[in-house]
């Protein structure tokens, strides 16, 4: 990465999130790009003035510093360009201010030798200004932390996400800032198992959800139709008046949810931006359904490389910000073919990436696949494939293809983890 290219994903950082402000230690003097620089001090006059940083008011508000040297237009196009290449996560932050900091010294003390080779300066003053610049180290202890600090951080209670499937929440245990991976064979239902999901924490959590299978149309049609409990094909032809007043009574509650959904392609850096954007305001549940679909901007790397690189981004994300990933994925065609029929970690499709990076791997499986095709409603195992922070397992759900709905079956639920051999938790 060049000199140009750190200066432009620190930029980046304070943009997306502005309270690293709190941790500049840097000036301006550190940015060689004069436009880099401007864009510096405005952002930095920004947060002064109001906490935080908002790009859309930054013209209308400072419009007295740009000038014919910095016109607006190409500061706002730069920013723009900054934001859309950005790939960094907050975890850099203090890297570059110490790459930058190292590169200005560098700078500082090659001029002076310049300047004493040419004469312009004598050895006294050479060795005076060396010995200066060389104690101008920055020191970041922000990894260091008192007694009480480390105290408080081993007895706090990491939040749990609760959904109302009551058996799944407790075994799986789901606590923010985790990421979740959802896989399954095609026709399985993940698509709406992660929708039921949405509509279900979207009552308490910011929700987005990055379709990339479905239409606009068909994910809040199934919506609905989750809320609801009605048939997907009475939506648009409602037999009773009944079933028409709950159709218009279910469109008013999932819009009176936080639920926000982008039916489009994406890049992981617009995933990216937008859930940093989001996650500023409170904790934020981000749905992707699903992983293989997200493009690339290397357009060298094959199909292994680039879900792995972002499956692994995905993964910081949700440490470095407040939200939490599920991810959906795909099991090999094979999955369930062997001996016990029960996928394994294995039978992941695409990238071996999902199971180190996953907090927790849910894998739906239905034991009678092909003969199920036909079936309105289908029992589908939950399988907890991979837990850090419970018990391995099954949790038996009952599946609706007619309204997508899952829920608990009316029998009564096994241990998840009698199937387990070694008889007890992982």
């Amino acid at each position: 990465m060049t000199g140009f290219e750190i200066e432009e994903e620190f930029l980046s950082l304070l943009m997306m999130d502005p309270n690293l402000f709190k941790k500049l230690v840097i000036s301006d003097e550190v940015f060689l790009d004069l436009k880099n620089k401007f864009i510096f001090n405005l952002l930095k006059k920004q947060f002064e003035d109001i906490k935080t940083i908002d790009i859309p008011t930054l013209y209308e508000k400072y419009k007295n510093y740009f000038s014919k040297k910095y016109p607006a237009k190409d500061i706002i196009e730069k920013i723009t360009l900054i934001l859309g290449n950005s790939f960094s996560t907050t975890s850099k932050f203090n890297y570059y201010q110490e790459t930058l900091h190292s590169r200005f010294i560098k700078n500082e003390m090659m001029n002076v030798i310049k300047e004493y080779q040419l004469g312009k300066i004598e050895t006294e003053e050479l060795l005076d200004t060396i010995h200066r610049y060389e104690n101008q180290t920055i020191k970041i202890d922000e990894n260091r932390l008192s007694p009480s600090e480390i105290f408080q951080i081993i007895n706090s209670q990491n939040k749990n996400i609760n959904f109302r499937f009551e058996v799944l929440s407790k075994y799986a245990n789901i606590q923010e800032h985790d990421t979740v991976v959802v896989a399954a064979r095609p026709g399985v239902g993940k698509t709406g198992f992660i929708l039921n999901l949405l509509e279900d924490l979207s009552d308490t959590y910011n929700c987005i959800l990055f379709n990339m299978e479905m239409s606009e149309k068909q994910v809040y049609s199934r919506l609905v139709s989750i809320n609801t409990q009605t048939d997907l094909n009475y939506l648009t032809n409602p037999v009773t008046d009944y079933q028409k007043n709950a159709i218009q009574e279910g469109c008013k509650n999932i819009s009176n949810k936080k639920i926000k959904v982008y039916s489009s392609s994406q890049t992981i850096l617009t995933i990216k931006r937008i859930i940093v954007n989001e996650s500023k305001k409170e904790h934020t549940i981000v749905f992707i359904d699903y992983v293989g679909l997200i493009n690339s901007i290397d357009k060298k790397q094959n199909s292994y490389e680039r879900v792995t690189a972002i499956v692994k981004e995905l993964r910081q994300i949700s440490i470095d910000y407040n939200c939490t990933i599920f991810i959906v994925s795909q099991l090999n065609r094979n999955a369930g073919v062997s001996d016990d029929r029960i996928p394994k970690l294995i039978d992941l499709k695409e990238t071996g990436e999902l199971e180190q990076s996953g907090t927790t791997v849910l894998m739906l499986y239905d034991e009678n696949h092909d003969l199920n095709i036909s079936k309105e409603k289908i029992d589908i195992s939950v399988i907890i494939a991979k837990n850090r922070n419970g018990k391995n397992g099954i949790v038996p759900l009952r599946y609706n293809k007619l309204n997508q709905r899952f829920d608990i079956p009316e029998k009564k639920i096994k241990n998840p983890n009698e199937w387990r051999k070694e008889n007890g938790p992982n």
